[in-house]
């Protein structure tokens, strides 16, 4: 799966490494934000358990 901003910045998402171009922040609720490093846009993922 790849992860593109709209700067550009474009990262392809892989279980067994982890991403050079986003910082990822747990947000405690089932939630991820992957942050672009280069114009600081926020991408949030919802991880929902079943």
């Amino acid at each position: 799966m790849k992860l593109m901003c709209k700067c550009g910045n474009i990262e392809d998402l892989k279980t067994d490494s982890k991403p050079a171009n986003y910082e990822i922040r747990n947000c405690g609720d089932g939630t991820l934000a992957l942050i672009c490093k280069r114009c600081k846009e926020v991408v949030y993922l919802d991880f929902k358990n079943k």
